[in-house]
């Protein structure tokens, strides 16, 4: 693995942790207010968050297999937003913070591993 690539897995790693230990401190008020712009709940946006994991490491395995990646519109982004919003509306901070657990590590193995394929999407049950 190259220097570049071991630097944003090692970023990403950092980023989850950091989210994790956010949320974790996060109250159940605190985790049900919804943001003045788009009205999704913060736990929503962590959960959402944990989840395009697969979306994202499946992207980026696209491009360096340097196949062209089709279908990606803001259309097409805001329509997976709001309908993760929907479906998940109810979830719960142990079930986000286990999904990005999960999801995260999964990333970090497909970094080592391009072929892992241990990334869940969706919510964690």
């Amino acid at each position: 693995m190259s220097k570049r690539s071991e630097a944003l897995a090692n970023r990403l790693e950092q980023g989850a942790a950091a989210l994790a230990n956010f949320a974790a401190g996060l109250t159940e008020q605190e985790w049900e207010i919804r943001t003045p712009k788009d009205g999704r709940k913060i736990g929503v946006i962590v959960n959402h968050v944990a989840s395009v994991y697969p979306v994202e490491i499946e992207l980026a395995q696209t491009i360096a297999r340097g196949e062209v990646v089709t279908g990606v519109t803001a259309e097409v982004i805001n329509k997976m937003n709001a309908e993760h919003a929907s479906a998940n509306d109810r979830i719960t901070k142990e079930q986000t913070l286990e999904l990005l657990r999960q999801n995260s590590a999964a990333a970090a193995a497909a970094r080592l591993n391009p072929r892992v394929n241990g990334v869940r999407r969706g919510r964690c049950e």
